[in-house]
């Protein structure tokens, strides 16, 4: 079992959790990215992983070369001799992703449990049992992910 998607345009990463006095938040970019990463991930995937199959996840982040460099400069980037040390990090990118990947859910009140609204790819994000996330350019940008069965190897 794989599943490999694609989410078009430039990458972003998970923000952190904004709080006020009673009430603590996901920010709204956060979360819209995080609704296309699942929208994407399960019309990739019909089907979802067992509860307790571990995952291998694979993320390859595309972004685009600054208009401001230089044709030489360009080229260096586009054949990955010079790789992107800009922002967002290469965690915070994984983070999106999966949460991303992850049902999405809402507590209901009247009973105070978490019902799922969407389904997502696994259960859980803690399913994951290998992380491998890469920053390159490229002249469109984009996130490629692919998620298999972890062979333990």
């Amino acid at each position: 079992m794989r599943v490999n998607f694609t989410i078009e345009g430039s990458p972003v990463g998970k923000a952190r959790p904004r709080v006020t006095r009673t009430v603590t938040y996901t920010p709204a970019k956060t979360a819209r990215y995080e609704d296309l990463v699942r929208y994407t991930a399960i019309n990739s995937f019909k089907g979802m992983l067992d509860k307790d199959e571990p995952v291998d996840v694979k993320i390859m982040a595309y972004f685009e070369v600054p208009k401001s460099y230089s044709k030489k400069r360009k080229a260096l980037c586009l054949s990955n001799q010079e790789l992107p040390t800009k922002k967002p990090d290469a965690d915070n990118i994984g983070k999106i992703i999966m949460d991303g990947m992850n049902p999405k859910m809402k507590r209901n009140k009247v009973v105070h449990k978490m019902m799922q609204l969407v389904r997502g790819i696994y259960h859980d994000d803690k399913q994951v049992t290998s992380l491998l996330v890469k920053k390159r350019y490229s002249e469109y940008p984009r996130v490629e992910v692919t998620v298999e069965r972890d062979k333990g190897k």
